[in-house]
Order: C-alpha cells, then structure tokens, then sequence
C-alpha cells in the first residue's frame, strides 16, 4: 500500500477529512459512501458500491447465462468490473472500465453490440445500464464472443437486469 505522508487529526465526534488530493485521485464526490474495513491492524477506506454486496445468485445467473450462450457476462459499477462469469475472472475482475462504457453508464444508454475496446481488446458489447431510484448505479455487459445478440433472448436480458436492480435496491 502506497502511503502519501499526509496526516490528520480525528476531531471530537471522531471524524476525519479525507485529503482533496486523495479524493480527486479516486473521484469521489460529496454524498458518496466509504466503505470501513480492518486488514493487519489497518483501516481500509474504500469507495462503496452497492454492486460489491450482491448475493452469490447473481455470480450463478451469470454462470448460467456463461453456460448458456459463451459469452462473458459482468457486472461493473461506475468504475470497475466488479462481477463477472468465471470465463473472465482473471482478464476483468477488479479492472477499470474504459471511459466510453462509463459515459454509457452515466447516462443511462442501452447499447446493443456496439464495438469498442474492452481491457484487453476489441469487443461487441451489449450494455444493459443498471438504475436504481432514478440513479445509475452501473452495467450489467454481454461481450459477445460466441453468441451473437440476435440469437439471445433479449427478454432473459432483460428480466435477470431487473432482478439485479431489485437485488441493489435490497441492499440500499
């Protein structure tokens, strides 16, 4: 872990200031919530994502629709890949998402096979944009690579992005 050599002080209701540089660094606004976590003795801050409490059910439909069509399915926030099929665990998860895909998310766009550079090459990309109370949240993605769109049942999409956003909700 990197350490930047600033220090602060905890005030008297036990509050600290994040430093501007650190927020800029990982684009944290004002309103965002920070995740607490211990880790040797040390305490982690972590941006929080709703995304990162998901039930293990949304890793198995992912794992379903893997099985079904093979192609790569993941679940990003507004970041970062933070679910994904096993078919792409090591190349996605935990990696950053390109700054076209997060345009999509911010505002709210549905692409369907849109090619575009994905992490580690060009790919067709299906974006379902996830919303929760009028706010996107992230992505559920399809990067097509044996199935093509067409051939998918776009109301099987569609259902299992509704059962994700119901899942977020849940977890808010």
């Amino acid at each position: 872990m990197k350490t930047t050599g600033m220090v602060r002080r905890i005030d008297e209701l036990g509050r600290i200031v994040i430093p501007k540089e650190i927020r800029k660094q990982l684009m944290m606004k004002e309103g965002e919530s920070i995740a607490f976590s211990l880790e040797n003795e040390k305490i982690v801050l972590t941006k929080f994502s709703v995304l990162n409490k998901m039930s293990p059910t949304i890793q198995t439909l992912l794992e379903g629709l893997y099985a079904k069509y093979r192609n790569t399915f993941l679940l990003c926030d507004k970041e970062q890949v933070i679910i994904c099929s096993s078919d792409g665990l090591s190349q996605y998860q935990r990696k950053q998402i390109p700054d076209d895909l997060h345009l999509f998310i911010e505002q709210q766009q549905k692409q369907i096979e849109v090619t575009m550079s994905f992490i580690d090459g060009e790919y067709q990309v299906t974006l379902l944009p996830l919303v929760v109370e009028q706010e996107s949240q992230g992505a559920f993605i399809m990067l097509t690579k044996q199935t093509p769109y067409y051939q998918i049942d776009e109301t099987l999409l569609e259902f299992i992005k509704s059962i994700i956003e119901q899942e977020m909700m849940a977890c808010v």
